[in-house]
């Protein structure tokens, strides 16, 4: 299949095709994964060694306490259908799964629900799992000053991202993390959406309301996720030691 170059001048909406993709880019990684401030998975701020095995559903992490391995919920051996237009087949009573790519091989449109039976396995909570597959920054975000550079050696797409809120009460439209829990854009609209106004938390405290985000190109996952303003709020990076060179 013939594939067209990836953008030298990224866009929005580029951006938001990269945080779609990330399933669809790589089967294995090994990686090191650091918190920087409040939130992430790493304990006590130590970075932790990560290997991730799609193919197998499974992720093994090293931490200072030993080695652990978790296994995700079983991949699924429906197959997947590649489109490479902008626009889906046509519907039928039972449509196979759907994977509309872009001509550069960027993910137009994915699944809906997908991660729920295909996601990577999770190390301690869901944040790990959408630093992995950061599919929550492609709707109900807005994207700015979008640039191409580099990141530990590494091309990345970087941009500023702020959570917006939806339409009326509902939320309808607005920011939706994997788990409002433990979102990448920590901040008082995704507090809102988990938590309703009701949070206490956001009487007595002043949320980040944007981050500048990394993703990596090759792998479409976050590699360096940093607040802009506010206090606390979630801040990462990840360093990329191997792609499809594991096990």
């Amino acid at each position: 299949m013939n594939v067209d170059p990836l953008p030298i001048a990224p866009s929005a909406e580029d951006f938001r095709a990269l945080a779609r993709s990330s399933p669809w880019r790589f089967t294995t990684l090994h990686f090191t994964h650091r918190r920087q401030r409040a939130g992430g998975s790493a304990p006590d701020g130590k970075p932790v060694e990560g290997w991730l095995d799609r193919s197998v559903g499974r992720v093994t992490v090293r931490t200072s306490r030993g080695l652990e391995a978790n296994d995700g919920v079983p991949y699924s051996t429906s197959s997947v259908l590649m489109v490479e237009s902008g626009t889906a087949p046509p519907y039928t009573p039972e449509p196979p799964v759907e994977l509309v790519l872009r001509p550069d091989g960027l993910v137009a449109r994915r699944p809906e629900g997908w991660h729920i039976e295909h996601g990577d396995p999770m190390w301690q909570d869901y944040l790990w799992t959408a630093m992995l597959d950061p599919l929550e920054l492609s709707y109900g975000v807005g994207i700015d000053d979008v640039e191409a550079t580099t990141v530990r050696g590494r091309p990345t797409w970087v941009a500023t991202c702020r959570p917006l809120t939806g339409k009326g009460e509902e939320w309808e439209g607005g920011y939706d993390p994997r788990c409002g829990c433990c979102p990448l854009l920590d901040s008082a609209v995704s507090r809102l959406v988990e938590y309703e106004p009701q949070d206490p938390t956001l009487s007595d405290s002043e949320f980040p309301t944007t981050y500048r985000v990394h993703l990596d190109v090759q792998t479409g996952i976050v590699v360096d996720l940093t607040p802009l303003d506010g206090m606390g709020g979630t801040s990462l990076t990840n360093e990329i030691h191997g792609v499809e060179e594991w096990p």
